[in-house]
């Protein structure tokens, strides 16, 4: 896939924080975030997520669908 273009300081800084090439990951079709490869996406928001952030579904799931109540 063709990840979204970002200014070179966010994408830095993207980086640094999985300790990974977020752009490589998801032109390798991998989650940044838990490294597997890609399988599927729920819907076409999703994929564009993963475009953005680099983040495979199950760990968008985890990131995006937290409880208020862990607050």
């Amino acid at each position: 896939m063709k990840p979204s273009i970002k200014h070179p300081t966010i994408n830095k800084m993207l980086n640094n924080i999985f300790d990974i090439d977020r752009e490589g990951s998801i032109t390798n079709n991998e989650c940044v975030s838990c490294k597997k490869p890609i399988v599927e996406f729920k819907d076409v928001i999703s994929l564009k997520e993963y475009t953005i952030s680099g983040l495979c579904q199950l760990c968008q799931d985890e990131v995006f669908n937290s409880s208020s109540e862990e607050y």
